[in-house]
Protein backbone atom coordinates (compact mmCIF):
# COMPACT_ATOMS: atom_id res chain seq x y z
CA UNK A 1 0.00 0.00 0.00
CA UNK A 2 2.90 2.24 0.94
CA UNK A 3 4.76 1.88 -2.24
CA UNK A 4 1.33 2.41 -4.13
CA UNK A 5 1.24 5.85 -2.62
CA UNK A 6 4.72 6.25 -3.22
CA UNK A 7 4.22 5.83 -6.84
CA UNK A 8 1.46 7.77 -7.42
CA UNK A 9 3.33 10.67 -5.57
CA UNK A 10 6.24 10.78 -7.81
CA UNK A 11 5.10 11.99 -11.20
CA UNK A 12 3.52 14.85 -9.30
CA UNK A 13 6.52 15.38 -6.76
CA UNK A 14 8.20 15.89 -10.28
CA UNK A 15 6.42 18.04 -12.24
CA UNK A 16 6.25 20.11 -8.69
CA UNK A 17 9.97 20.34 -9.33
CA UNK A 18 10.12 20.97 -13.36
CA UNK A 19 7.81 23.85 -12.96
CA UNK A 20 9.98 25.10 -10.13
CA UNK A 21 13.10 25.17 -12.09
CA UNK A 22 11.30 26.66 -15.36
CA UNK A 23 9.94 29.39 -12.99
CA UNK A 24 12.99 30.30 -11.87
CA UNK A 25 15.47 30.18 -14.57
CA UNK A 26 15.23 33.36 -16.92
CA UNK A 27 13.13 33.61 -20.06
CA UNK A 28 15.41 32.28 -23.33
CA UNK A 29 16.54 35.75 -25.48
CA UNK A 30 14.78 35.84 -29.16
CA UNK A 31 16.87 34.87 -31.58
CA UNK A 32 17.20 35.99 -34.82
CA UNK A 33 19.49 34.90 -37.88
CA UNK A 34 20.77 37.06 -40.82
CA UNK A 35 21.96 36.11 -43.81
CA UNK A 36 23.21 39.43 -45.65
CA UNK A 37 25.77 41.35 -47.95
CA UNK A 38 28.25 43.18 -46.24
CA UNK A 39 26.91 46.46 -45.30
CA UNK A 40 23.52 45.23 -44.82
CA UNK A 41 23.52 44.84 -41.33
CA UNK A 42 26.00 46.73 -39.72
CA UNK A 43 26.99 46.62 -36.14
CA UNK A 44 25.14 49.48 -34.92
CA UNK A 45 21.75 48.71 -36.52
CA UNK A 46 21.92 45.46 -35.33
CA UNK A 47 22.60 46.74 -31.48
CA UNK A 48 20.16 49.42 -31.85
CA UNK A 49 17.32 46.58 -33.12
CA UNK A 50 18.51 44.24 -30.12
CA UNK A 51 17.97 47.23 -27.59
CA UNK A 52 14.83 47.90 -29.23
CA UNK A 53 13.08 44.29 -29.68
CA UNK A 54 15.83 42.17 -26.49
CA UNK A 55 16.35 40.09 -29.42
CA UNK A 56 19.87 38.33 -30.29
CA UNK A 57 20.68 39.08 -33.47
CA UNK A 58 23.34 36.73 -35.24
CA UNK A 59 24.37 37.93 -39.07
CA UNK A 60 26.33 36.09 -41.09
CA UNK A 61 27.74 37.65 -44.56
CA UNK A 62 28.10 35.96 -47.84
CA UNK A 63 30.10 36.88 -50.61
CA UNK A 64 27.90 35.20 -53.65
CA UNK A 65 24.41 34.07 -55.17
CA UNK A 66 25.86 30.73 -55.20
CA UNK A 67 26.39 31.11 -51.39
CA UNK A 68 22.97 32.03 -50.26
CA UNK A 69 21.62 29.40 -52.48
CA UNK A 70 23.87 26.66 -50.94
CA UNK A 71 22.95 27.76 -47.27
CA UNK A 72 19.29 28.25 -47.64
CA UNK A 73 19.11 25.11 -50.03
CA UNK A 74 21.45 23.19 -48.09
CA UNK A 75 19.28 23.38 -44.44
CA UNK A 76 16.02 23.74 -46.03
CA UNK A 77 15.43 27.01 -45.03
CA UNK A 78 15.81 26.03 -41.19
CA UNK A 79 19.19 27.69 -40.37
CA UNK A 80 18.57 31.10 -40.84
CA UNK A 81 15.45 33.16 -40.21
CA UNK A 82 15.49 36.07 -42.42
CA UNK A 83 17.36 37.11 -45.50
CA UNK A 84 19.21 39.78 -48.21
CA UNK A 85 18.10 38.53 -52.06
CA UNK A 86 18.17 40.24 -55.17
CA UNK A 87 14.58 39.97 -57.42
CA UNK A 88 16.33 37.76 -60.36
CA UNK A 89 17.28 34.97 -57.92
CA UNK A 90 14.27 35.39 -55.48
CA UNK A 91 12.40 33.63 -57.91
CA UNK A 92 14.02 30.17 -57.46
CA UNK A 93 13.72 29.69 -53.69
CA UNK A 94 9.77 30.97 -54.43
CA UNK A 95 9.76 28.31 -56.60
CA UNK A 96 11.17 26.07 -54.86
CA UNK A 97 9.13 27.05 -51.39
CA UNK A 98 11.67 27.95 -49.36
CA UNK A 99 10.50 31.81 -48.32
CA UNK A 100 6.95 32.18 -47.09
CA UNK A 101 4.46 35.40 -47.36
CA UNK A 102 5.59 38.30 -45.84
CA UNK A 103 2.67 40.08 -43.91
CA UNK A 104 2.91 43.60 -45.14
CA UNK A 105 0.52 45.22 -42.09
CA UNK A 106 3.55 44.31 -39.77
CA UNK A 107 5.75 46.63 -41.94
CA UNK A 108 4.21 50.15 -41.60
CA UNK A 109 7.46 51.91 -42.10
CA UNK A 110 7.19 50.26 -45.44
CA UNK A 111 4.39 52.67 -46.73
CA UNK A 112 5.49 55.51 -44.82
CA UNK A 113 9.21 55.76 -46.42
CA UNK A 114 9.72 53.84 -49.01
CA UNK A 115 10.66 56.52 -52.09
CA UNK A 116 7.91 56.22 -54.80
CA UNK A 117 8.84 54.06 -57.28
CA UNK A 118 9.49 51.91 -54.92
CA UNK A 119 6.08 52.32 -52.70
CA UNK A 120 3.08 50.13 -54.29
CA UNK A 121 4.61 47.10 -54.36
CA UNK A 122 2.50 45.73 -56.79
CA UNK A 123 4.32 47.56 -59.11
CA UNK A 124 7.77 46.13 -58.07
CA UNK A 125 8.48 43.44 -60.37
CA UNK A 126 9.77 40.42 -59.12
CA UNK A 127 8.75 40.46 -55.29
CA UNK A 128 4.98 39.67 -55.56
CA UNK A 129 3.66 35.94 -56.52
CA UNK A 130 0.26 35.04 -56.70
CA UNK A 131 -0.56 37.99 -54.57
CA UNK A 132 1.03 37.45 -52.16
CA UNK A 133 4.84 39.91 -51.11
CA UNK A 134 7.70 37.56 -50.40
CA UNK A 135 10.27 40.39 -50.10
CA UNK A 136 10.21 44.18 -49.16
CA UNK A 137 12.86 46.04 -51.54
CA UNK A 138 15.86 47.49 -49.44
CA UNK A 139 18.51 49.03 -52.13
CA UNK A 140 19.67 48.94 -55.51
CA UNK A 141 21.86 50.41 -57.82
CA UNK A 142 22.22 50.91 -62.17
CA UNK A 143 24.87 49.26 -64.00
CA UNK A 144 25.94 52.18 -66.13
CA UNK A 145 29.17 53.57 -67.26
CA UNK A 146 32.05 55.30 -65.76
CA UNK A 147 34.07 57.31 -67.76
CA UNK A 148 37.84 58.93 -66.82
CA UNK A 149 37.15 63.05 -67.08
CA UNK A 150 40.27 63.45 -68.16
CA UNK A 151 39.98 61.18 -70.95
CA UNK A 152 36.15 61.53 -72.49
CA UNK A 153 35.63 64.98 -72.26
CA UNK A 154 31.93 64.16 -73.71
CA UNK A 155 29.85 62.07 -71.35
CA UNK A 156 28.81 58.75 -72.98
CA UNK A 157 25.04 58.20 -73.37
CA UNK A 158 24.88 54.56 -74.53
CA UNK A 159 26.88 51.02 -73.92
CA UNK A 160 28.40 51.44 -77.55
CA UNK A 161 31.01 53.43 -76.46
CA UNK A 162 32.66 50.56 -75.29
CA UNK A 163 32.89 49.36 -78.83
CA UNK A 164 34.74 53.20 -79.93
CA UNK A 165 38.19 52.24 -81.88
CA UNK A 166 39.30 55.63 -80.09
CA UNK A 167 39.19 53.33 -76.94
CA UNK A 168 41.44 50.23 -78.15
CA UNK A 169 42.94 49.01 -74.63
CA UNK A 170 41.64 51.26 -72.38
CA UNK A 171 38.24 49.75 -71.22
CA UNK A 172 37.75 47.71 -68.04
CA UNK A 173 34.96 44.90 -68.40
CA UNK A 174 33.00 42.58 -66.34
CA UNK A 175 33.50 39.32 -66.54
CA UNK A 176 30.38 37.82 -65.99
CA UNK A 177 28.61 35.89 -69.57
CA UNK A 178 24.83 36.39 -67.76
CA UNK A 179 25.32 40.32 -67.57
CA UNK A 180 27.34 40.64 -70.85
CA UNK A 181 24.69 39.24 -72.79
CA UNK A 182 22.32 40.92 -71.18
CA UNK A 183 23.62 44.46 -71.98
CA UNK A 184 24.68 44.14 -75.09
CA UNK A 185 21.28 42.50 -76.32
CA UNK A 186 19.81 46.23 -75.01
CA UNK A 187 22.37 47.68 -77.61
CA UNK A 188 20.61 45.62 -80.19
CA UNK A 189 17.33 46.74 -79.41
CA UNK A 190 16.26 43.55 -77.92
CA UNK A 191 13.14 44.10 -75.41
CA UNK A 192 14.11 41.27 -73.16
CA UNK A 193 17.35 40.54 -72.87
CA UNK A 194 16.52 38.12 -70.25
CA UNK A 195 15.47 35.59 -72.64
CA UNK A 196 17.08 35.48 -75.64
CA UNK A 197 16.34 33.55 -78.95
CA UNK A 198 19.39 31.33 -80.71
CA UNK A 199 19.38 34.20 -83.16
CA UNK A 200 19.78 36.77 -80.61
CA UNK A 201 22.22 35.37 -78.52
CA UNK A 202 24.40 34.41 -81.74
CA UNK A 203 23.94 38.13 -82.47
CA UNK A 204 24.89 39.44 -79.22
CA UNK A 205 27.71 36.94 -79.19
CA UNK A 206 29.28 38.26 -82.27
CA UNK A 207 28.78 41.66 -81.15
CA UNK A 208 30.96 41.05 -77.82
CA UNK A 209 33.35 39.33 -79.86
CA UNK A 210 34.31 42.62 -81.59
CA UNK A 211 34.32 44.06 -78.33
CA UNK A 212 37.62 42.08 -76.87
CA UNK A 213 40.24 44.54 -78.46
CA UNK A 214 38.80 47.49 -76.65
CA UNK A 215 38.98 45.19 -73.44
CA UNK A 216 42.52 45.56 -71.33
CA UNK A 217 41.24 43.41 -68.79
CA UNK A 218 37.91 41.89 -67.12
CA UNK A 219 37.56 42.19 -63.25
CA UNK A 220 35.15 40.45 -60.86
CA UNK A 221 35.19 42.49 -57.58
CA UNK A 222 35.01 46.34 -57.33
CA UNK A 223 38.28 46.41 -55.54
CA UNK A 224 39.93 44.38 -58.19
CA UNK A 225 38.68 47.07 -60.63
CA UNK A 226 40.34 50.00 -58.54
CA UNK A 227 43.39 47.99 -58.10
CA UNK A 228 43.59 47.65 -62.09
CA UNK A 229 42.17 51.36 -62.63
CA UNK A 230 45.06 52.69 -60.56
CA UNK A 231 47.85 50.92 -62.23
CA UNK A 232 46.77 51.30 -65.82
CA UNK A 233 45.48 53.62 -68.42
CA UNK A 234 41.78 53.22 -68.58
CA UNK A 235 38.97 55.25 -70.35
CA UNK A 236 35.96 53.54 -69.55
CA UNK A 237 34.57 50.50 -67.11
CA UNK A 238 31.53 48.80 -67.60
CA UNK A 239 30.63 49.01 -63.43
CA UNK A 240 28.72 46.08 -62.57
CA UNK A 241 29.07 47.42 -59.00
CA UNK A 242 27.61 51.43 -59.92
CA UNK A 243 27.86 53.84 -57.49
CA UNK A 244 29.79 51.49 -55.51
CA UNK A 245 33.01 51.44 -57.98
CA UNK A 246 32.74 55.28 -58.06
CA UNK A 247 33.30 56.13 -54.80
CA UNK A 248 35.79 53.63 -54.57
CA UNK A 249 37.84 54.73 -57.32
CA UNK A 250 36.79 58.43 -56.40
CA UNK A 251 38.47 57.54 -52.98
CA UNK A 252 41.68 56.10 -54.94
CA UNK A 253 41.83 59.71 -56.26
CA UNK A 254 40.62 59.03 -59.95
CA UNK A 255 38.93 61.43 -61.96
CA UNK A 256 35.72 59.74 -63.09
CA UNK A 257 32.21 60.05 -63.27
CA UNK A 258 29.28 58.30 -64.08
CA UNK A 259 26.30 57.75 -66.28
CA UNK A 260 23.21 55.75 -67.24
CA UNK A 261 22.71 54.25 -70.65
CA UNK A 262 19.88 55.32 -72.78
CA UNK A 263 19.11 52.05 -73.84
CA UNK A 264 18.40 51.27 -70.24
CA UNK A 265 20.61 50.14 -67.41
CA UNK A 266 20.44 46.81 -66.13
CA UNK A 267 20.21 47.25 -62.71
CA UNK A 268 20.04 44.94 -59.57
CA UNK A 269 17.26 45.35 -56.47
CA UNK A 270 18.03 43.48 -53.13
CA UNK A 271 15.16 42.82 -50.84
CA UNK A 272 14.92 41.13 -47.10
CA UNK A 273 12.45 37.75 -47.47
CA UNK A 274 11.29 35.46 -44.70
CA UNK A 275 12.98 31.65 -44.84
CA UNK A 276 10.33 28.96 -44.81
CA UNK A 277 12.45 28.18 -41.73
CA UNK A 278 11.77 31.30 -39.87
CA UNK A 279 11.82 30.41 -36.11
CA UNK A 280 10.41 33.69 -35.25
CA UNK A 281 7.92 35.07 -38.24
CA UNK A 282 6.82 38.41 -36.23
CA UNK A 283 10.59 39.30 -35.48
CA UNK A 284 11.81 38.74 -38.46
CA UNK A 285 9.01 40.80 -39.92
CA UNK A 286 10.42 42.94 -37.31
CA UNK A 287 13.91 43.59 -38.74
CA UNK A 288 12.74 44.29 -41.77
CA UNK A 289 10.37 47.20 -40.86
CA UNK A 290 13.24 48.43 -38.62
CA UNK A 291 15.92 48.85 -41.66
CA UNK A 292 13.09 50.47 -43.46
CA UNK A 293 13.87 53.87 -41.48
CA UNK A 294 14.96 57.16 -43.55
CA UNK A 295 17.97 56.86 -41.20
CA UNK A 296 18.95 53.54 -42.07
CA UNK A 297 18.30 54.25 -45.96
CA UNK A 298 20.62 57.60 -45.97
CA UNK A 299 23.18 55.80 -43.32
CA UNK A 300 23.35 52.46 -45.98
CA UNK A 301 23.96 55.23 -49.38
CA UNK A 302 26.67 56.85 -47.58
CA UNK A 303 28.73 54.10 -46.40
CA UNK A 304 28.27 51.51 -49.59
CA UNK A 305 27.27 53.73 -52.29
CA UNK A 306 23.70 51.64 -53.18
CA UNK A 307 20.64 53.50 -53.40
CA UNK A 308 18.21 53.30 -50.64
CA UNK A 309 14.95 52.55 -51.11
CA UNK A 310 13.82 55.34 -48.80
CA UNK A 311 15.92 58.01 -48.90
CA UNK A 312 16.73 60.11 -52.07
CA UNK A 313 20.39 59.25 -53.91
CA UNK A 314 22.42 59.81 -57.15
CA UNK A 315 21.84 56.39 -58.50
CA UNK A 316 19.48 56.64 -60.85
CA UNK A 317 17.93 60.23 -61.99
CA UNK A 318 14.22 60.61 -62.68
CA UNK A 319 14.47 60.02 -66.25
CA UNK A 320 17.10 57.05 -66.47
CA UNK A 321 15.62 53.85 -67.51
CA UNK A 322 16.62 51.21 -64.92
CA UNK A 323 16.13 47.36 -65.87
CA UNK A 324 15.95 44.96 -63.17
CA UNK A 325 17.98 41.86 -63.66
CA UNK A 326 15.79 38.52 -63.71
CA UNK A 327 16.94 35.06 -64.09
CA UNK A 328 17.90 34.09 -67.54
CA UNK A 329 17.03 31.60 -70.19
CA UNK A 330 20.14 29.30 -69.71
CA UNK A 331 22.51 30.54 -67.15
CA UNK A 332 24.72 27.58 -68.49
CA UNK A 333 24.58 28.47 -71.86
CA UNK A 334 25.19 31.99 -71.37
CA UNK A 335 28.44 30.66 -69.49
CA UNK A 336 29.57 28.28 -71.67
CA UNK A 337 29.75 31.09 -74.91
CA UNK A 338 30.95 33.63 -72.66
CA UNK A 339 34.34 31.27 -72.03
CA UNK A 340 34.51 30.70 -75.87
CA UNK A 341 34.14 34.85 -76.29
CA UNK A 342 37.10 34.96 -73.87
CA UNK A 343 39.15 32.23 -75.31
CA UNK A 344 38.77 33.37 -78.89
CA UNK A 345 42.09 35.42 -80.17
Amino acid sequence: MLKSVIRGALPMLAAATMLAMSSSAPAMAKELRVLAWQGYADDDWVKAFEKETGADVKVVFIGSDDEIWAKIKGSEGKDFDVMAVNTGQLQRYIDAKLVQPIDLSKIPDQKANQLPIFNDLTKVKGVMRDGQLYAVPFCFDSIGIIYNTDEVKTPPTSMDVLWDPQYKGKVLAYDNGEHNFSFTALTQGVQDPFHLTAEQMAAAKEKLLKLKPNVLSFYTTADEATQIYKNNDIALVWANYGQQQVKSLQDAGAHVAYVNPKEGALSWLDTWAVTVGAQDKDLAEQWINFLMSKQIGAQLTERTGFGSTTAPSSNAKPDDKLIYVETVEDPTKRADLWNEIKAAQ
